[in-house]
């Protein structure tokens, strides 16, 4: 499994390793992902646990889907709420007010003896659970060189698996619920503790002005290479200046403009179409499944489940920078709907023997397809889509779309199931994922090896559409290049570079040229602007 190895970094390599700065951080950050699986997992095995417990009665068809759905519900509306208050305190404080609504949400949880308090633990996990689908992804993305970005965000995927197969595995052990909930408020200190250690982004840091502390920040992600510090800082400078239209030709574009309506539909589709995969249902209620499926040990195929989730999601860290965003997306599309189908035969086939084939190869196949790209690349791209000025209610209304769908599939599943025979749902999701292959396929831009700088360009309306070619250059050579000519910063072809980040001479390939003007991407003092301007004319 070559694909593993190739996301992990060798233990003697770890003194040389550029990126180990942003590694190390989003790694400490990146548990805010598993506190978020174990929410969204929670479920499976807490009501199982809940017709034996001694302060609760036994629930209730419509009590079980409420206590299931009930984060997604809030998260719709912390989504909404917290929008602002990312852009005004920062990703790091949000995170670190997520980790402190989580340990409420556990505790209470954990000492309920009635309904209402279950109810009330599992809304304040929701607000934990809005606040860091938020704040997670952009602080990762702004963290992160660019060349490792996509396997950098794939960490948030990572550790949401981890967390889910935590709660699974406690299951396994028939742990009660109520001392889940109590491990799990001990997870959320952790969170707490490492979000305290840990710095603001740079990105962030020079949107409020605070010009030194982005300059000490970076100087720890780049590993002291002031060289590339400047650099970066000048871009980051740069970005803001568009922010308040001062002195940049493009001045501040509206929130309203297709500039940003534009990745805000389409990350919101995106969002849809993962809902759709039918993933919450499927986590949710894996346990009834199994058993329904005839498994005499539903809750160990569960905790198996998740571990097959984990070890896939690595394969996905490691192809996210190297195929990229929008194939990976269209490829696993198709292959979901694909397994999706096969659930559907399953039910159609008489032969126990052959139906329970079927299912395993359909199961083993919605895994990996799920895990290989529908499961990280979404939150990958809700970190780079969006301008830093209009990040915060991009992401807020993003994230309420995510949440309403998240909410329906989960809180609809067993009523379509009831209603409908389990073949028919399986099918129905699964030509909804044909319909976001050919989604996918047609209107997400690449955004592979491109700065966060230079992707909101890519929606402008007078930009020409253009195909982009993975950029990675060997570090040494891009500080060769910057130190001889002199080891100033200023104006240069790629002023966006971060930690080897200097993009090849010929990046981009102009389909479709216009007589129209070019849209600048990477700015040079020359008016007109390209996305990697070369030394020999255009």
């Amino acid at each position: 499994m070559s694909w593993i190895g190739s996301f992990s970094i060798r233990i003697e390599d770890l003194a040389t390793q550029p990126v180990n700065p942003a590694l190390w951080i989003s790694l400490g950050a990146s548990v805010s992902g598993c506190l978020m699986g174990i929410t969204v997992a929670f479920s499976a095995s807490a009501i199982a646990d809940m017709d034996n417990d001694y302060f609760v009665k036994p629930p209730t068809v419509d009590q079980k889907m409420w206590f299931s759905a009930m984060p997604a519900l809030v998260s719709l509306v912390s989504g909404l709420l917290f929008g602002r208050l990312v852009n005004l305190i920062g990703k790091k404080h949000s995170l670190m007010l997520s980790a402190i609504l989580y340990f409420t949400g556990y505790s209470v949880i954990a000492y309920s003896k009635d309904f209402i308090l279950l109810f009330v633990g599992r809304a304040i996990t929701g607000l934990g659970l809005g606040l860091t689908c938020l704040s997670l992804s952009p602080y990762i993305s702004e963290v992160s060189p660019t060349r490792h970005r996509g396997k950098f965000a794939s960490i948030m995927q990572l550790q949401i698996q981890v967390g889910i197969l935590i709660i699974n595995m406690m299951g396994v052990f028939y742990l009660q619920f109520r001392w889940s909930a109590m491990a799990t408020s001990c997870i959320a200190i952790i969170n707490l503790v490492f979000m305290a250690i840990i710095p603001e982004t740079p990105r962030w840091l020079v949107s409020k002005g605070r010009i030194s502390e982005a300059e000490k920040v970076l100087f720890k992600l780049m590993q002291q290479d002031n060289d590339l510090v400047q650099e970066e800082l000048e871009v980051l400078q740069r970005e803001r200046s568009r922010t308040e239209g001062s002195g940049e030709d493009i001045g501040t574009v509206p929130f309203s403009s297709a500039q940003n309506l534009k990745p805000l539909l389409i990350m919101a589709m995106i969002m849809i179409f993962q809902q759709l995969t039918a993933i919450n249902a499927v986590l949710s209620f894996s346990n009834n499944i199994f058993h329904d499926l005839g498994m005499e040990t539903p809750r160990i195929c569960t905790a198996a489940m998740s571990a097959a989730f984990l070890l896939f999601t690595f394969g996905s860290a490691s192809l996210t920078d190297k195929a990229g965003r929008k194939l990976l997306l269209v490829v696993f599309a198709i292959l979901i709907a694909i397994s999706l189908g096969l659930f559907s035969l399953a039910d159609f086939l008489t032969s126990q023997v052959h139906a329970i084939a079927v299912l395993t190869l359909a199961l083993g196949s919605y895994v990996f397809s799920f895990s290989m790209a529908w499961g990280c690349i979404p939150w990958v791209l809700l970190g780079e889509l969006f301008t830093v000025e209009n990040q915060g209610r991009a992401i807020a209304i993003v994230n309420a779309v995510n949440w309403t769908f998240n909410f329906l599939t989960v809180y609809t599943w067993p009523l379509l199931i009831h209603v409908m025979d389990a073949k028919w749902v399986f099918l129905a999701y699964s030509l909804c994922m044909l319909c976001g292959a050919v989604f996918v396929g047609t209107c997400l831009p690449e955004t592979r090896g491109l700065t966060l700088y230079q992707i909101p360009d890519l929606f402008a309306s007078n930009y020409q559409y253009v195909t982009v070619v993975h950029r990675v250059n060997v570090e040494d050579s891009s500080r060769q290049s910057s130190r001889s000519r002199g080891g100033t910063p200023g104006p240069s072809p790629s002023p966006a570079r971060r930690g080897g980040d200097n993009p090849s001479p010929s990046p981009a390939r102009i389909i479709n040229p216009s007589p129209s003007p070019a849209r600048s991407i990477n700015p040079s003092p020359s008016p007109a602007r390209s996305i990697n301007p070369s030394p020999s004319p255009a």
